[in-house]
């Protein structure tokens, strides 16, 4: 019998999300102690993310959610403490370890929480380097987080945790998304943590059950209605026992018992056949055995290799998918499997004749030919949602197909029935839990009954029931005829339910063909992105990723706000000049700075040698030809076109304004091919006093710029492939339509942004970010003698130019 106080104590928790009709979870209550490593599991949507958010105070100081019961760490109440000072007790790893990220380096990343708490820079080095240590990465410490694999940044993020030596520590689906490499880091660095946490509890929310089981001593199980149904020893779990997958791999078999999870209103059909009566699809005369190859192709690949970058990223000389196959794509994050699918299933417009569906070429065809042949499933659902509710949603591909009104009514509900969103057909998709989104995209995929059905990761986020029963629906449409096409991690999945499989390894084609067959090649070939393997991380490409700047580039060594201080007052000036001479000085000035003490890559050196020059001089002659020949009519013609006139004096005109742009820009590239993102947001914030949440805060947003084109071209490539505006009377390649495409775009686009600026805000507040009024400072970024003299000679050179260019102003 336990005697000390339990590290976390939860007492009849209720959450209520704003808009939401019930509680999830639901009356919840527990006791964890120190030396515990407890699995909470269930089904999606019974509340499991939510509860971790409110273990450590975010629900309800953050996030907006009526609470109800108690929350207790170490014997705080996490809804009065404050959520910085929750976090020396309780960490909190989230599932996408990439909205965690904040700061450009590995060691600063996990320096972050600790400097938050304002202790000593010694200590904060010791804690960070023990940290990283322990979970292999204390070698990569000056590396660029985004270089580190999946499986990587999620132990960063666990290293992170761990050096805050709180006593909790909560894992929400840390290993979600991760090749069977990463999962394999993931585990065994949480076994390690699990060996010895005499003094530390460990919470994980995990779907792969069977893995985490290794190491639990203990299962919490919630119910569809995020009720606990369960809550003992890990051993004595009623499905610690599992089912047999292999069962899943002959129709027919009975299934062994799976474990009691409760399931929400309108399941989708339990017994074979149901689900493909259901969706209208006759059931073939004899169905598609796993050992049986269908002579007929559904796609065929010829020369297929797609560039992204100049970089040559995928390459398939051959490959064929049967007819009615089901088939699934493996290998390594960054193998080049979601590439293959989108080419596959004409998302990105492969190379014409490279890729063909049922005869179609798929690099000339058409959106809304593509969408009769194919429904794709992408990985984020978010992405490819266009309606305003579930039922809209629904029949959006009906209706750009001209379905019958009753038959496109009858088709939703049949579909709504299925998947179990009969209660949630009047809601908008952005509203829905994560599974229930998954679901939702499945089913728009499946209503327009195409001959090849496209998934990437279609299990992610869903827990082992919804899974299975998504997956039985999936092999009974594969045995009617449909080929089902699936990019997945799960190796289990692969041996239930692929017919055949396909091998992927860095961009390349490693084997293809029957599943058994297929993965016994690639394990004899000790593929690693099928079978984990020592740990391995790629090499930085980026040269300057983490070497640093050398005495040579002077530049880098200065203060970033005496480069600001030197630049800008000439820059605000140069906005008034209306002369050559000016801003011609300027341009050298510029250029001399810049090349003796910048450090330059090839790419941008040529554009200052060259893309700079011709830009002015595009720009000449674009404000020549603009002005008016009446201002300038007094001067000499230098090119007559009919009654046309360019005169010499609009082409003077045009070069000064040119060159004033182009001086105003090299003035600012001084600063700006110099200064890291960091390095100026801690010289604000010591020099000029910047408070460090704004600066900080700016700094994540910063890094979030690049994902934001990603997103938006794979929610561009998502409305294309389901025919979103390529349709109705305002369809195809017009300004009208292009206009209305964009349109589509923005919500996507918005509730994607907000969402990872809500998630990487709760990550900083999770790390005692704002804690005290100021933070530790491991990086000073002192103003020394050199910043002023920099400073005083560049301003007194912008006076001197001036001055001695004044006459030309007047």
């Amino acid at each position: 019998m336990r005697t000390s106080a339990p590290l976390l104590r939860v007492q009849n928790l209720s959450v209520t999300h704003v808009d939401a009709a019930y509680p999830s979870p639901r009356d919840v209550s527990f006791d964890v102690h120190a030396g515990e490593v407890v699995v909470l599991m269930g089904p999606s949507g019974s509340g499991k993310s939510t509860l971790t958010l409110a273990l450590n105070g975010l629900i309800p100081q953050t996030v907006d959610a009526e609470m109800t019961g108690t929350v207790e760490v170490a014997e705080h109440d996490t809804r009065t403490t404050p959520v910085s000072q929750l976090s020396a007790d309780i960490s909190l790893v989230f599932q996408d370890p990439d909205s965690q990220l904040v700061t450009g380096t590995v060691l600063d990343e996990v320096a972050f929480g600790l400097e938050n708490l304002l202790l000593p820079a010694s200590e904060v080095l010791e804690r960070a380097e023990l940290a990283l240590r322990r979970m292999g990465l204390w070698h990569r410490r000056s590396w660029n987080p985004d270089l580190l694999s999946g499986g990587g940044r999620q132990r960063l993020a666990i290293a992170c945790a761990l050096a805050m030596r709180s006593r909790v520590i909560v894992l929400d689906e840390p290993t979600a998304n991760l090749d069977p490499q990463g999962v394999a880091d993931v585990h065994a660095a949480l076994a390690e943590l699990a060996a010895d946490a005499d003094e530390r509890a460990i919470l994980l929310v995990e779907h792969n059950v069977d893995a985490a089981l290794r190491f639990a001593t203990r299962v919490v199980e919630l119910d569809a209605s995020g009720q606990v149904i369960w809550d003992g020893a890990a051993a004595s779990w009623p499905g610690a026992r599992g089912w047999d997958r292999s069962a899943a791999a002959s129709p027919g078999r009975d299934m062994p018992p799976r474990s009691s999870v409760a399931l929400p209103p309108d399941p989708m059909p339990a017994r074979p056949g149901d689900a493909v009566a259901a969706l209208g699809i006759e059931r073939a005369v004899s169905e598609i055995s796993r050992s049986q190859v269908t002579p007929a192709t559904a796609i065929s690949v010829r020369n297929l290799v797609v560039h992204k970058h100049k970089d040559v990223v995928l390459s398939i000389p051959s490959l064929d998918i049967a007819t009615g196959s089901f088939t699934a794509i493996v290998g390594a994050n960054g193998a080049g499997k979601t590439t293959l699918l989108q080419a596959l299933g004409g998302v990105v417009p492969p190379p014409r004749g490279t890729v063909t569906i049922g005869g179609l070429d798929a690099g000339h065809a058409s959106p809304l030919q593509l969408s009769s042949r194919v429904g794709f499933v992408f990985q984020n659902p978010e992405h490819q949602f266009i309606a305003a509710t579930v039922r809209e949603e629904l029949a959006f591909g009906l209706k750009l197909q001209r379905v019958d009104a009753a038959e496109v009514d009858q088709r939703v509900d049949e579909m709504l029935d299925r998947f179990g969103l009969r209660y949630k057909a009047d809601e908008h998709p952005f509203l829905l839990s994560g599974g229930e989104k998954r679901r939702l995209s499945v089913g728009t995929a499946l209503i327009t009954r195409p001959a090849v059905v496209a998934l990437d990761e279609p299990t992610f986020g869903q827990d082992a029931e919804r899974a299975a029963e998504l997956l039985d629906l999936l092999r009974e449409l594969q045995q009617a005829g449909t080929t089902i096409v699936i990019v997945t991690h799960d190796l289990d999945l692969v041996d239930a339910y692929a017919t055949h499989t396909i091998v992927l390894g860095d961009g390349g084609l490693i084997a293809a063909g029957p599943t058994g067959e297929t993965l016994r090649h690639a394990v004899s070939a000790s593929d690693p992105g099928i079978r984990a393997s020592p740990v391995t991380e790629p090499v930085p490409t980026d040269p300057y990723a983490s070497a640093p700047a050398s005495a040579r580039f002077w530049l880098h060594h200065l203060n970033p706000l005496a480069k600001l201080a030197a630049v800008v007052p000439a820059m605000a000036l140069l906005i008034a000049t209306r002369d050559l001479l000016t801003p011609a000085l300027f341009l050298a000035l510029s250029y001399l700075l810049v090349l003796t003490g910048a450090r330059l890559r090839r790419g941008t050196l040529a554009l200052l040698l060259l893309g700079m020059p011709t830009g002015i001089a595009v720009l000449t002659l674009g404000f020549g030809v603009w002005i008016a020949p009446g201002k300038v009519a007094d001067t000499a013609v230098v090119l007559r076109i009919g009654d046309w006139m360019l005169h010499s004096g609009a082409l003077e005109i045009g070069l000064a304004t040119a060159l004033r742009l182009g001086a105003i820009l090299a003035l600012a590239l001084v600063g700006g091919l110099t200064t890291s993102g960091p390095d100026l947001v801690r010289a604000s914030v010591q020099q000029l006093h910047v408070p460090y949440r704004i600066g900080y805060t700016a700094l994540a947003a910063y890094r979030f710029v690049p994902r934001f084109g990603y997103e938006l071209g794979v929610i561009r490539a998502a409305h294309r492939v389901r025919g979103h505006g390529y349709g109705g009377p305002w369809g195809g390649r017009g300004p009208v339509s292009r206009l209305i495409r964009g349109w589509g775009y923005i919500v996507p686009l918005l509730a994607s942004g907000i969402r990872h600026a809500e998630r990487v805000a709760l990550s900083m507040d999770a790390r005692a970010f704002g804690a005290h009024p100021t933070r530790t400072e491991r990086h000073l970024v002192r103003w020394r003698t050199r910043d002023t003299v920099f400073t005083a000679a560049v301003l007194v050179v912008s006076a001197a130019v001036f001055t001695l260019t004044f006459p030309w102003q007047l």
